[in-house]
């Protein structure tokens, strides 16, 4: 996708996203490009709905309800996209929520996953002998234009980041060392000349 087209739009069909904007709770992607989100006032709960966690609380539950249209819609928790509680963003991954602690046109959020280790190899069993499954911190990154999670690399960090020809020849004149030690950096610098919108 070309940053120009996007940045040439946001004058006539989009709103420039502030992070100084209401709670609410985002089904899908799509809604939160749009910035069609379930309000607080609207979930329905026994909690006070003025506690600073309250959405997050909501999100445990395996379904929550909200109102609609004079009536109440229920919707499954790990249908969710994600919500946006206290200015930070959180998204839904593997059916639980994690905060997105860098947020731009680049993302960034660190997850603990469950990862199924193989065992040894048996001739008369094959591969799985003693499997077990270990929890494991990763790192994430999302592009916010498709809002795909994937596996934070270098590679695709780069990516991301070239869209930018003059920032991308800066970093690359540094030492391979260096790229690695203050990519997060040039994220950060990344989205800071690059403010996102949400669609109209």
């Amino acid at each position: 996708m070309i940053l120009a087209s996007i940045k040439l739009g946001a004058q006539s069909d989009s709103v420039a996203l502030v992070l100084d904007r209401p709670d609410g709770v985002y089904l899908t992607y799509n809604d939160f490009r749009r910035n069609i989100f379930i309000s607080k006032e609207q979930l329905s709960s026994d909690l006070p709905k003025d506690q600073l966690d309250f959405i997050s609380k909501i999100m445990l539950a395996d379904k929550f309800s909200y109102a609609i249209n004079s009536g109440y819609q229920t919707v499954d928790t790990k249908n969710c996209w994600g919500f946006y509680q206290n200015k930070t963003l959180y998204v839904n991954f593997r059916n639980e929520f994690f905060r997105v602690p860098v947020f731009g046109a680049v993302c960034y959020l660190v997850a603990t996953v469950t990862v199924i280790n193989n065992g040894f190899y048996d001739p008369m069993f094959g591969y799985g002998v003693n499997a077990n499954r270990t929890k494991e911190i990763k790192e994430f990154i999302i592009n916010f234009y498709d809002g795909i999670i994937t596996d934070f690399t270098i590679e695709r960090a780069e990516q991301l980041i070239s869209r930018d020809a003059l920032l991308f020849a800066e970093y690359r004149n540094l030492s391979r060392r260096s790229r690695k030690e203050q990519l997060n950096r040039y994220i950060r610098r990344y989205n800071e000349a690059h403010p996102v919108y949400f669609l109209n």
